[in-house]
């Protein structure tokens, strides 16, 4: 049986859909997308999943010498070196903190105000506590510690080990009104993710490994249409269904295109990594949103390899520093577009590792996490959240190894994220369930 990347693979070989895949929508139409016109008001969030794992232990370092005694004392091998790190302004409960020393353009960035970051955050169905915990092990989430079902319950704030949708896709749900003549949310180079699956709408999913696909003769992309038309009208269903998506991948492909080819030429050079590849392909479509129509967009991507049980300090340090590449010529092309306050570029990672360091100089799976949410269009400059206690077996540590028991929930950071992007109080219930469990609601992004 093939597989939708499969799929995606074929019609890239027959010249069909080199950039686009096609709709994958559960049953709607290929035409439920209708016009609209672009708002002067338009934002889109960029979701990046750090693959594997994120050590969001040494991306945020405490600096103050008892804080950091504590930190070392417990990473020991894998502890950065204090002078190293980067500093970043002000502080959180009195404790100086810095990021990582591949951070360099996300600490900067966080120093000017347009950076933040969420701490101990983790899936969550409702506010837990470690005695509870001892005693129920039903309140964690299911399969804890799996990449796959960690990964799925960051991308579908939720608990559940296999959801059914994402929260991109459920925001698209709402918003597809306002995404013009395409479906809002495209899923780069990853078309297996959950995050953008909606109950009615699914992602666009783009290729970002281009410039490899058999060239075929002029003219022949016309035929297959002329065909594909002819097929949508026939009386075996299969043959119907096939021919409208491959109609549909075909207008799509023709779409994002024209939107790639529009507007002014950006300037900024992008990294060749995958990484840095994948941001590129977002901020030609960003650049190009006039021809599609849209005010309203979301973007997914992925980003390293983050199962550091081993080696852990070179292998995170070159990671960090190809996702900080990257949003470092992200960021300039967002200020060549004057974007710069009308994109958000937030992380997920699978799970944070443990702040014990192992016997084989990495870490182990962990549970609550630390992200970055990146854009001007915030305020940030600030911590949202509670660090934990850095002390082994204490109240924040669920098993001797330094495994943080989240203070705040995915779906409070990503109901943040939905009300930044214009969600009613209404619709973010209705996107995130649980979020009535928690009496603090979502996290505030644009006031403190």
């Amino acid at each position: 049986m093939k597989t939708r990347r499969d799929f995606v693979k074929t019609l890239g070989g027959t010249g069909l859909a080199s950039l686009v895949a096609p709709l994958w929508s559960n049953g709607i139409s290929v035409n439920a997308f209708g016009q609209s016109s672009q708002s002067a008001s338009y934002q889109a969030i960029v979701v990046v999943t750090m693959i594997g794992g994120n050590d969001g232990n040494n991306v945020l370092i405490p600096l103050d010498a008892a804080e950091y005694s504590a930190y070392s004392a417990l990473r020991t091998v894998v502890a950065l070196p204090q002078s190293q790190c980067n500093v970043l302004s002000g502080s959180k409960d009195n404790v100086t903190y810095g990021m990582h020393p591949s951070l360099v353009n996300t600490s900067s960035m966080y120093n000017k105000g347009a950076a933040l970051v969420v701490a101990n955050v983790g899936p969550l169905q409702a506010p837990v506590f470690k005695n509870q915990l001892l005693t129920n092990t039903d309140l964690a989430p299911q399969a804890l510690r799996s990449h796959l079902a960690g990964r799925y319950q960051w991308e579908s704030a939720s608990t559940l080990a296999i959801p059914t949708t994402g929260w991109g896709g459920r925001v698209a749900d709402l918003i597809s009104q306002q995404s013009g003549s395409l479906p809002p949310v495209f899923d780069v180079g990853s078309p297996e993710s959950i995050f953008t699956v909606g109950r009615s709408v699914q992602a666009i999913a783009l290729q970002s490994q281009l410039g490899s696909f058999v060239p075929v003769p002029a003219g022949l992309n016309a035929a297959v249409l002329a065909i594909a038309n002819d097929d949508m009208n026939s009386p075996n269903n299969i043959v119907a269904q096939a021919a409208k998506l491959r109609v549909a991948a075909t207008n799509q492909q023709q779409l994002i295109s024209q939107a790639q080819n529009a507007g002014s030429t950006l300037q900024t050079t992008f990294p060749t990594t995958p990484f840095g590849q994948q941001l590129q392909i977002i901020a030609g479509l960003i650049n190009g949103r006039s021809v599609i129509g849209a005010s309203r967009q979301i973007f997914y991507c992925q980003q390293g390899s983050y199962d550091t049980h081993s080696q852990q300090l070179p292998t995170h340090a070159a990671g960090l520093s190809e996702f900080d590449d990257g949003i470092g010529a992200f960021t300039q092309a967002l200020q060549e577009m004057g974007l710069a306050n009308q994109i958000l570029v937030c992380t997920h990672s699978d799970f944070n590792r443990t702040m014990i360091s192992n016997s084989t100089g990495g870490t182990d799976h962990s549970w609550g996490n630390h992200q970055l949410i990146i854009g001007s269009g915030i305020k940030g400059g600030r911590v949202i959240g509670t660090m934990p206690e850095l002390e082994v077996g204490g109240p924040t540590d669920l098993d001797g190894y330094g495994t943080w028991i989240p203070s705040l929930s995915v779906t409070q950071m990503a109901a943040g994220i939905g009300s930044w992007m214009g969600l009613s109080n209404g619709q973010l219930v209705n996107v995130f369930p649980d979020l009535s469990n928690f009496s603090a609601g979502a996290i505030a992004l644009t006031s403190a």
